[in-house]
């Protein structure tokens, strides 16, 4: 509710804020243009965006000093303050003075207050968050743009031109009033920045994400001067003075409806379906549409449709795109290039547009609509071209400050991340009464029977005693072990009082028998404490054939051989990164398991606790006791096929409290995951279900779900009854064997 809050109260603003940049729009260019001659326009917005930049530098190192909460109102206010002073002006004599001073008002340090809205409001929210309530907040801003459009047309209707600036000075008024709670809500969700120099080109140099959107904003802006241009010199020779502001109101009211429209019924599932990279792409490809059409029917409706496609897909689809990629950098740097982009950028593409008009004028009126539209054509192109790699870059800017932010808040200590898994699989080891130097010559004598070693038929008979001692001496003193050992030793797993020496003496010899040990994993008729165990012992021969054993392990009708399965494979990933997983069949398993009805996806849990609880986890202690071990699994799963660092973070993240750490965590599992798989996760989480392990009303229902084949699908068959294998507080079943000794 806190977050919906905040929105509306953006909202609020950003209309109250666009009914003014609509309505500002309309008084300049009524003013200008019924001054001075169009053939004045490019001039002006070359003069205006030099103005711009060289506000820049000035801005940003306020805006790092004071921060957008104080910096932003206190625009707003010395904006109001200079509309009023302008309409005392007008009536002075001035000239042509003060259509440009409002020119200039408008066109440069308007897009400054801009800046700072949506640096502000891009404060507020986490990434995830921010992709839903940007859209909206920019829809409620078309809202405004329309009232402010419709309320400048009355104005040219009933009054003068001057009149419309007290409007201006009233709306700018209210932004101020409407931005004191929003400020107080940044200051206390964002952390105190040192003060430092915000506007500096090196922070291009590292980041190639703002270089790209540096290029998209001067490109877009540059092709609509040009588009811009050509539509008002022709409204210039249609129109008189008087009838100026009324058709630029209602062209600028049209294009805010046509904005509001789109953004309220489908900006959200188109940009949902687009991604954040190819809707900020559309633009360009706005742009070049229109100025094909316009190259074949030159008229003014065709220019004013151009222009207007543009001002729609920059309002809606660019918009939330674009306020989208900042939300990803870290505040710091978002104060270090963001104005230089919003303005300085922006301005210069204004300055690039009108110098191409510029230049082409003097070379003479021939053709020149169809050279300034290949110029549109072209820059259209190249940012398209560009704005391919928006998307990968914008993952890449969630990852690192995903990883960055855990970091600094203490989530990356629990674990090295480029060492060992964090899902590791070691056990601790467990001591035995007889240990190995009792079976060396010196210590026969200590023996309770005679081993031969050297002798497989010997070895076999210890193997098979059931007697405990013997069991243990042979399994450490045998030096190597025949396929037929190696299958008595897997059967050997199910025995709890030897399962550590059997692991012991497997691993020695795993990498001669992963065909055997595979085998056993998959044959449904194998123990089920013997098929949970042999993964921890794969894992010591990471190979592509171990690999590709554990995967199929996925299909198990029990769940903790599946968890097994899915840790094994991600220590084999870790010792051997060049091996290779199949991920869409990876993906489709996680779309599997997040599908199980939830009490059985709560109710899952593992009968080996001592090695589900070891040091060596991705989870504190903390955390690891409101851990899910199914979600545990399904995160497993994602890092054989996901990049491991940041999908462990985004594990420990979901399992936190701090919101905008779960918005970035959501925010990068949004760009990875398929859109099923990531439907079905956000179901679960939305529920809570990674929040808590869940608790068994008794022992027979957590029998049940331990018996349970996704979906209970084996209680449709057989009626459970509880097994020593089973039984909760056991490890596991002891191995079939004739020897009284080895059976309860």
């Amino acid at each position: 509710m806190y977050i919906v809050s905040l929105a509306r109260m953006a909202m609020t603003v950003a209309a109250v804020m666009l009914a003014h940049q609509v309505a500002g729009k309309a008084v300049r260019d009524a003013l200008f243009l019924g001054a001075l001659p169009v053939t004045a326009l490019p001039r002006m917005v070359i003069l205006s965006a030099v103005l711009s930049v060289l506000a820049v530098p000035v801005y940003s190192n306020l805006l790092a000093r004071l921060g957008p909460r104080r910096l932003v109102p206190l625009g707003f206010i010395l904006s109001a303050a200079a509309h009023v002073a302008e309409w005392a002006w007008t009536g002075t004599g001035t000239g042509t003075v003060i259509p440009v001073v409002v020119y200039i008002h408008v066109a440069a340090f308007g897009a400054l207050l801009l800046s700072g809205f949506w640096s502000l409001t891009s404060e507020l929210f986490d990434p995830h968050s921010a992709r839903e309530q940007v859209v909206r907040i920019a829809t409620a801003g078309s809202l405004g743009g329309i009232v402010g459009g419709l309320a400048v047309e009355r104005i040219g209707a009933w009054a003068s031109t001057d009149t419309a600036l007290l409007l201006l000075a009233a709306l700018h008024a209210a932004c101020a009033i409407g931005l004191w709670p929003l400020c107080g809500s940044v200051r206390a969700r964002t952390r105190a920045l040192a003060p430092e120099p915000v506007f500096a080109l090196k922070s291009f140099q590292a980041s190639p994400q703002a270089r790209e959107i540096a290029i998209l904003v001067i490109f877009g802006t540059a092709s609509a001067a040009i588009l811009d241009y050509l539509l008002k010199s022709r409204a210039a020779a249609d129109y008189d003075k008087g009838h100026l502001l009324q058709f630029f109101a209602i062209f600028y009211t049209v294009i805010q409806v046509v904005t509001f429209v789109f953004q309220a019924f489908a900006a959200v599932p188109v940009q949902r379906r687009l991604g954040v990279g190819r809707s900020v792409t559309m633009l360009p490809v706005g742009l070049g549409v229109g100025a094909i059409v316009s190259v074949f029917f030159p008229s003014t409706p065709v220019f004013a449709l151009a222009r207007g496609t543009e001002s729609v897909v920059r309002g809606s689809l660019f918009r939330s795109g674009y306020e989208l990629l900042f939300s990803a950098m870290a505040p710091s740097e978002k104060r270090r290039v963001k104005t230089f982009l919003d303005v300085a950028c922006d301005r210069a593409g204004d300055a690039l547009g009108a110098s191409v008009v510029q230049l082409l004028l003097m070379t003479g009126p021939l053709f020149v609509v169809n050279e300034m539209l290949g110029v549109v054509l072209l820059m259209a192109a190249a940012s398209i071209w560009i704005g391919r790699r928006l998307d990968s870059m914008y993952l890449r800017s969630i990852e690192q400050r995903l990883v960055d932010q855990a970091a600094s808040d203490g989530l990356m200590s629990m674990g090295d991340f480029g060492g060992p898994s964090l899902l590791s699989l070691e056990v601790p080891v467990v001591e035995t009464p007889l240990a190995l130097e009792d079976v060396r010559p010196g210590h026969r004598e200590h023996v309770p029977v005679q081993v031969l070693l050297d002798e497989p038929l010997d070895l076999l008979r210890q193997l098979r005693s059931g007697d405990r001692e013997r069991v243990i001496v042979a399994l450490e003193s045998a030096q190597t072990f025949e396929p037929i050992h190696v299958s008595q030793t897997l059967q050997l797993l199910a025995w709890d009082d030897v399962t550590a020496q059997v692991r012991r003496a497997l691993e020695r010899t795993v990498e001669r028998h992963v065909g055997l040990m595979v085998d056993a994993l998959l044959d449904g008729a194998t123990d089920f404490a013997i098929r949970r165990r042999i993964p921890r012992i794969l894992v010591g021969a990471p190979s592509q054939r171990a690999l590709d054993g554990l995967a199929l392990g996925l299909a198990d009708t029990r769940f903790e051989v599946r968890y097994q399965c899915s840790r094994a494979m991600d220590r084999i990933l870790v010792a051997d990164p060049s091996l290779r997983v199949d991920a869409p069949r990876i993906f489709q398993i996680v779309e599997r398991e997040l599908s199980v009805a939830r009490p059985v996806w709560n109710g899952h849990r593992l009968l080996d606790q001592f090695e589900s609880s070891d040091a060596v986890m991705f989870l504190d202690e903390h955390l690891r006791d409101r851990a899910n071990r199914s979600l545990e699994h399904v995160f497993s799963l994602l890092v054989t096929v996901l990049p491991r660092d940041p999908i462990k973070v985004a594990f420990r993240v979901v399992h936190t409290d701090d919101p905008m750490l779960r918005g970035l965590a959501l925010e990068y599992l949004t760009g990875v995951l398929p859109e099923s798989v990531r439907v079905r996760l956000w179901d679960i989480l939305d529920a809570g279900s990674g929040r808590s392990e869940g608790s068994p009303t008794s022992k027979t229902a957590l029998e049940e779900l331990l018996r349970s084949q996704d979906g209970l699908l084996e209680q449709l068959n057989r009626q459970i009854t509880p097994s020593s294998g089973d039984a909760p507080g056991q490890s596991g079943p002891r191995p079939p064997t004739t020897a009284p000794s080895a059976r309860r």
